[in-house]
């Protein structure tokens, strides 16, 4: 993204009598017959296909690492390809990143983010870059987030559509600025208090705290099923040595009788 913050500075500050879903039209989610609609007629479900294995698979890591991450935090929302719907009375104000993270609204039934009902913007959003939408994610829709207050916005590209794999943005006095690298190619969530690195072949996240990184899904399982094979192993070992004993204690008993006058 190219003079990013200067792009997203003009916006802010602008005429705000205009509601937002004026000013950000462009920005505005798409939705793909057929569209399911909530009890008082806001959208809530479309069809969506995914890009590609590359994007569904760093974005399926990013939920699932951040899901681990805030897993402590019963407050803390973590959803995929979630409705953010941000002005009462107009469904068509809605707009939909690949993931949304909110901190302190639970983990309740939803099925879309009404922030009139919240009572907040979301704290992080991320865009998988596509072929089909890279622009407006690069170009239109962070100017939305940054009006809406979200704290974050990350865009993950996994197409060499932006000069980094992963660039993130961070709210400050009502801005986006750039987030800095911690160090090359690594750069720190606040919200999810963690490092973020990605190279186009492989995304890490590590708890900011402990170091420790959050392994992917199947790597998670394999391990678990490792452990299990390990456990089950020994116990089977110990069985057999507990049945072993067992056997020679009755041949010396055996042998012990037959000594007898």
């Amino acid at each position: 993204m190219q003079n990013t913050s200067a792009h997203l500075g003009r916006t802010h500050g602008r005429n705000r009598a205009a509601p937002l879903s004026a000013i950000h039209a462009e920005a505005l989610w798409r939705p793909l017959p057929p569209v399911g609609y909530d009890d008082d007629g806001y959208p809530c479900e479309s069809r969506n296909v995914a890009e590609s294995s590359a994007h569904d698979d760093v974005l399926s890591y990013f939920r699932n690492a951040a899901l681990a991450l805030l897993a402590g935090r019963p407050d803390a929302m973590v959803q995929a390809r979630l409705l953010i719907l941000f002005e009462q009375g107009n469904p068509r104000a809605a707009v939909e990143p690949d993931i949304t993270v909110a901190l302190g609204v639970g983990r309740h039934f939803r099925n879309s983010y009404k922030i009139w009902v919240e009572g907040r913007p979301p704290d992080l959003v991320v865009e998988g870059l596509s072929n089909k939408t890279w622009r407006r994610d690069v170009d239109i829709k962070p100017a939305l987030y940054q009006d809406l207050g979200v704290r974050e916005y990350w865009q993950v590209d996994p197409l060499g559509r932006i000069p980094e794999p992963i660039a993130g943005y961070r709210l400050e006095q009502g801005v986006y600025r750039p987030i800095e690298p911690l160090r090359p190619g690594v750069y720190r969530s606040g919200v999810l208090n963690a490092e973020l690195s990605y190279d186009r072949a492989e995304m890490t996240i590590r708890d900011a705290q402990t170091g420790e990184r959050i392994p992917l899904v199947h790597d998670a399982v394999r391990e678990r099923n490792d452990a299990r094979r390990e456990r089950d192993g020994a116990l089977r070992q110990r069985d057999e040595e507990r049945t072993a004993h067992a056997a020679a204690l009755a041949r010396i008993a055996e042998l012990e009788a037959r000594l007898k006058p």
